[in-house]
């Protein structure tokens, strides 16, 4: 038997001890914060199974090869569920790297070859596994940002409420910068609350508005014109 089957099938052989030596080390040093015991070992188990598969078949331990889509697969969802969870790109990219140490520390007491070929096998693992916590941050903060998009596009909506004030009245308290993409959400929201109560009358009050500068003032003139089309008139309020 080859080394670096030696190494592969004291791995493979000894995985349970291994995850066991793994979740203790997750359990002592709370990587995640406010994480069951439960939780860690839920998650552990998805990506160690899939670490130990990939170890099974792949033999260059690339993650862009075809044997590891199952890894990457499931390295997505494990970081997919933490950034939904708020937890920190650290502790997502720790939480992989901390299976690298144990690992290492594991192969020294278990194995007393010293050549080279082990040595070089062993390395393998220890990049493929820097390649995994790589991977689990770069989609941590993927899904961090549209999650803030997701958050942010959820204000604009809020803070751009229509109100009934009477019957074929409608206004809209504008609140904060007017960007293009904003400026599109209102008329949006106007248009579609004009056909639905058959509004005459669109008040929109920029009382909130900081600054009404030339672009701005385009923005409102385009979101009247709009609202024209529809057989309703517009006024504005709060000019300064």
């Amino acid at each position: 038997m080859n080394e670096q089957s030696a190494i592969k099938s004291e791995l493979l052989n000894k995985q349970e001890a291994l995850y066991e030596q793994w979740l203790k080390e997750l359990y002592t040093n709370r990587i995640f914060k406010g994480n069951s015991q439960e939780e860690t070992r839920r998650n552990s188990t998805f990506v160690f199974n899939a670490f130990i598969k990939a170890l099974q078949l792949s033999t260059e331990f690339d993650l862009e090869g075809k044997e590891s889509s199952e890894i990457k697969s499931v390295l997505e969802s494990f970081s997919k569920d933490l950034a939904s969870k708020g937890q920190t790109p650290t502790a997502t990219a720790m939480y992989i790297y901390s299976l690298k140490s144990v690992l290492l520390r594991f192969l020294k007491s278990h194995c007393d070859s010293a050549t080279k070929a082990f040595y070089e096998e062993v390395m393998k693992i220890h990049d493929f596994l820097d390649t995994m916590g790589l991977f689990t941050f770069e989609y941590y903060v993927k899904e961090r940002e549209k999650i803030i998009q997701m958050q942010q596009e959820d204000m604009l909506e809020l803070s751009t409420p229509i109100i009934k004030v009477w019957n074929g009245i409608i206004a809209v308290p504008l609140i904060g910068t007017l960007d293009s993409k904003r400026t599109q959400i209102v008329m949006q929201k106007l248009l579609d609350a004009i056909l639905s109560t058959s509004s005459k009358v669109a008040i929109l009050d920029i009382t909130g508005v900081p600054t009404v500068d030339t672009y701005v003032a385009n923005n409102l003139i385009n979101t009247t014109k709009a609202i024209r089309l529809l057989g309703a008139e517009t006024i504005i309020t709060g000019i300064s």
